[in-house]
């Protein structure tokens, strides 16, 4: 049983290498393609229009080197354990993104919430709930709404991301977690590995994730249930 887990274990690295030196691939491809145009450019003008466009595939290019370096580090860390104040953490990430909400004309905030605790790795906890509420500002159009909101039910503390995007077909919903995947037509730039992130430092906590539809109208509602036993 041990050699098969560690076989397990070497089997998912291996992929996880191959993956990530396919996905790398682009986007150097891009940066190298976007220096000889910078190179060529005759005025400039067109230099300048060709160091933004080189400007972007860099900041593209470090965005998946850090989502990467992200999964393997939460998918091989063991989880550091404290009391986190969830709603608390909550408003500080909305706080942190609300200038990117209203850049692109997005009314993001806190929904009505109370007071929950969860035990579990703060660092982490902030990068699950930033990875939910970017993810629903990637996909929202302009003009739309996003909710986070911190509760208790009857299986005990959640975290709820509303928005009033495209959300995700049924049949994507279990796809969407796997490393590197994109839904296609909704043109939105992102590296695919948001979504697996989050599944991981979910399941590190002994939680679940659930996909729905916004009950209020189109857009997906994504909610993380805790453990029963986290003190509220």
């Amino acid at each position: 049983d041990l050699l098969a887990r560690l076989r397990a274990a070497i089997d998912a690295q291996q992929a996880f290498v191959a993956d990530a030196a396919h996905e790398l691939r682009t986007p150097l491809t891009a940066v190298r393609l976007q220096v000889q145009l910078a190179e060529q450019a005759a005025s400039d003008e067109d230099k300048q229009a060709a160091f933004a466009q080189l400007r972007g595939g860099i900041d593209r290019a470090a965005r998946l080197v850090e989502q990467m370096l992200d999964l393997a580090r939460h998918e091989s860390a063991p989880v550091a354990i404290e009391s986190v104040a969830l709603d608390a953490l909550a408003r500080d990430v909305v706080a942190d993104l609300a200038p990117l909400a209203d850049a692109r004309g997005q009314d993001l905030g806190v929904a009505e919430s109370s007071p929950q605790s969860v035990r579990g790795d703060v660092h982490a906890l902030r990068m699950l709930v930033r990875n939910l509420a970017d993810n629903a500002i990637r996909y929202t159009p302009a003009g739309g709404r996003i909710d986070v909101a911190v509760g208790r039910d009857a299986g005990g503390p959640f975290l709820r991301v509303t928005d009033t995007g495209p959300g995700i077909p049924r049949e994507d919903r279990e796809r969407v977690f796997g490393r590197f995947f994109r839904g296609t037509g909704t043109g939105a730039p992102g590296t695919g590995l948001g979504l697996a992130i989050v599944q991981t430092i979910v399941r590190n906590h002994n939680g679940n994730i659930e996909l729905a539809d916004n009950p209020d109208g189109p857009g997906l509602q994504a909610t993380v249930h805790f453990p029963a036993d986290a003190p509220s």
